[in-house]
């Protein structure tokens, strides 16, 4: 429990301060940057920059990390520990592996896409609610209460539909990579079987290497859902990084 307890705190010490550290670079960049790029580009969705896309980082560094890195280490240790028991079915389970990879690759791409439209969406609104709170005044003389209403609902909507549409790829991702490992499964009990009959491998070595087939997919499943928040930090680090690149 103490250890836990350090752990986190040092975790999260860490996080913050390289939070704390990013802000005052892009702070002081913004402070560098000619008058003519705040004309090009609106106020909120440089404090997106500042605030959100920073906090996703945090989320990251403080949820993703440790968990990436525990992960990794248990399918390292259960593959040496299913190699000990029985090298045929080893092979038979890591057959999936390439389907994982192709289901990885071909998910990446199109969930970091629309990440990056939620950031870019999520900015536009920002610099519309500060554009209007900060003219408000002007908004209500010129009695353009109702037309700005409209534009914010169709800002706001825009937003929400590049939530859901990333929210479709995780609704399709995590399943698919279940349905891997289900499939796993079912070849060790398929292969498995037809060796208790011929080749004299024991029942409770098969029930033993099914068990550590579920337990080698439950962390890569972990990390599958990992593998969003990765996503949604490259977004955000992408948006950053360009900022902080701007001469």
């Amino acid at each position: 429990l103490g250890i836990g307890v350090i752990q986190f705190r040092l975790v999260q010490r860490v996080a913050q301060d390289v939070m704390r550290d990013l802000r005052h670079e892009i702070f002081a960049h913004l402070q560098r940057l000619p008058v003519s790029f705040y004309d090009r580009n609106p106020i909120g969705r440089l404090m997106t920059r500042v605030t959100h896309d920073v906090d996703v980082l945090n989320e990251l560094m403080t949820a993703g990390v440790g968990a990436l890195f525990g992960d990794a280490v248990a399918v390292v240790g259960i593959a040496i520990a299913m190699a000990s028991l029985n090298a045929e079915l080893l092979a038979v389970t890591f057959s999936v592996l390439p389907l994982i990879a192709i289901v990885t690759l071909v998910f990446r791409s199109r969930i970091r896409r629309s990440f990056r439209e939620v950031r870019t969406r999520l900015a536009r609104m920002n610099a519309f609610l500060n554009e209007n709170l900060t003219g408000m005044s002007v908004v209500q003389l010129l009695d353009r209460e109702g037309r700005n209403y409209e534009q914010f609902r169709k800002v706001n909507g825009r937003h929400r539909d590049a939530n859901l549409d990333a929210m479709h790829y995780h609704a399709l991702f995590f399943p698919i990579m279940d349905l891997l490992g289900a499939l796993a499964v079912s070849l060790i009990v398929w292969y498995g079987g037809r060796q208790v009959m011929w080749t004299g491998i024991t029942l409770g070595t098969l029930v033993a290497f099914i068990q550590y087939t579920q337990r080698f997919f439950r962390p890569i499943s972990d990390l599958s859902e990992k593998y969003g928040v990765l996503q949604q930090a490259m977004a955000s680090a992408e948006r950053i990084f360009r900022l902080l690149d701007t001469p």
